[in-house]
């Protein structure tokens, strides 16, 4: 069915007057569109032609007889003689519009070119302007049905789109209840209506911020496993940034530290950092939050490197808006000394700040932006430690300055630990 003349004959009864009533042209131009990603360009060429031909018929049929029709419905239905002296009118004061727009308007474009028949629009007019139409409506599902072919994930612009979109959703869901709540608020003249759409606004990014934390931070998060293969890394193939969220939106952090070895919780524990709890790798309960703070080791939000969120997570004693704290992610093996490399990134929280995370907006500690700072400092607390540790600071990353595109500076150093018995690498990256 969806071979060319199918596509054609499709096309041709969507855009015809009277069988485009009950044949949707939709799934013949997607077809083509997915068609056209194979490189058939006969295809979106069959569609347009049916497109262009329907349109002349329904013209030429409602040229001819357009007024006995709209005679009979007068007779039937005498109420519709305003409406269709209003579309009389603006048939003729709007010709360009309506012809080249109508396409867009789905039903409406069902009857447009029967109309500028029946109303005498001139036919070398109605042909350019129908064809602008044409274009519009036909090439939105070629284009629709190329891209789903496609596949969204191979075109950068639309994944971005589509991860931005799926993890906003509720945001924007509250937005619209909001603009919505606005809108009928205003018609029907609520009294206090700023107060109450505030505290309607309020309400569901409250009810966004337990439900973010509490329920859905852990249900996307899939275990740890122990059983798959390491990734082969190198060190100057790593990445060294991870951001509040999944989307492309959200500012840079810093990865400023590496460690060699199957864990670096030891070396955490030796230099007396507290683990932490963190929101998706823990199931914490509101209670459980309370509890927390009032320890002054309240959980760790959630920061994204390579699509997961942090495996373990510490902090320095401190109180409950200063604290340095630290995230670390396995990154695999490295390719030189065969030992499991864990990434690491380092800062210091300094204040709360109402900022975006994760697909809402929340209030989160305030992250300095010298990241180079808490990182000698680990590394001067490493070589005073009692125990043996080889740390150094590489040239892995690059220079930052804060822009809009990150949240720190930094010298583009990496802190490189290792236990000292520890096979390691001092070679130039």
């Amino acid at each position: 069915m969806f071979e060319t003349f199918g596509l054609f004959l499709g096309s041709l009864l969507d855009a015809t007057i009277g069988p485009n009533l009950f044949v949707p042209g939709e799934p013949f131009m997607i077809a083509a569109g997915y068609q056209l990603y194979s490189g058939g360009y006969l295809a979106v060429l069959a569609v347009l032609l049916g497109g262009l031909l329907g349109d002349q018929l329904s013209y030429f049929i409602g040229r001819q007889y357009g007024f006995s029709v709209q005679q009979r419905l007068l007779a039937w239905q005498p109420k519709v003689r305003r409406p269709l002296a209003r579309c009389r009118l603006m048939m003729k004061r709007n010709t360009l519009l309506i012809l080249a727009f109508s396409r867009l308007l789905g039903p409406v474009a069902w009857v447009v070119p029967f109309m500028a028949g029946s109303n005498h629009i001139e036919w070398r007019k109605f042909s350019l302007y129908a064809s602008i139409g044409l274009l519009l409506g036909i090439g939105q599902f070629v284009v629709w049905g190329y891209l789903l072919a496609a596949g969204i994930d191979n075109i950068p612009i639309l994944a971005e789109v589509s991860g931005f979109l799926s993890e906003h959703k509720y945001t924007l869901g509250v937005a619209l209840l909001t603009i919505v709540m606005t809108y009928v608020g205003f018609k029907k003249q609520w009294r206090y209506l700023g107060f109450k759409v505030l505290s309607g606004f309020l309400i569901g990014m409250l009810t966004l911020n337990y439900s973010h934390f509490f329920w859905f931070s852990d249900d996307a998060v899939s275990p740890l496993s122990t059983t798959s293969i390491p990734e082969t890394v190198t060190l100057d193939k790593l990445n060294y940034k991870v951001f509040a969220g999944r989307s492309s939106i959200y500012p840079a952090q810093a990865v400023n530290i590496i460690y060699f070895g199957a864990s670096p919780t030891p070396l955490m524990q030796t230099l007396g950092w507290i683990q932490n709890k963190t929101f998706s790798r823990s199931e914490l309960e509101f209670w459980d939050y309370i509890n927390l703070l009032q320890g002054k080791t309240p959980p760790v939000s959630d920061l994204i490197w390579n699509g997961e969120p942090q495996h373990l997570a510490f902090q320095l004693p401190g109180t409950l808006t200063q604290r340095s704290h630290i995230r670390w992610w396995n990154a695999g093996v490295d390719a030189d000394t065969n030992q499991p490399i864990w990434v690491g990134a380092l800062s210091f929280d300094n204040g709360l700040t109402i900022t975006p995370y994760g697909g809402i907006v929340t209030i989160l500690h305030s992250i300095s932006p010298d990241v180079d700072s808490e990182r000698d400092k680990l590394k001067a607390h490493v070589l005073k430690s009692n125990v043996k540790w080889h740390a150094e600071n590489i040239p892995l990353a690059s220079a930052i300055a804060i822009d809009n595109r990150h949240d720190y500076f930094t010298d583009g150093d990496i802190l490189v630990v290792s236990p000292s018995e520890a096979l390691h690498t001092t070679k130039d990256y």
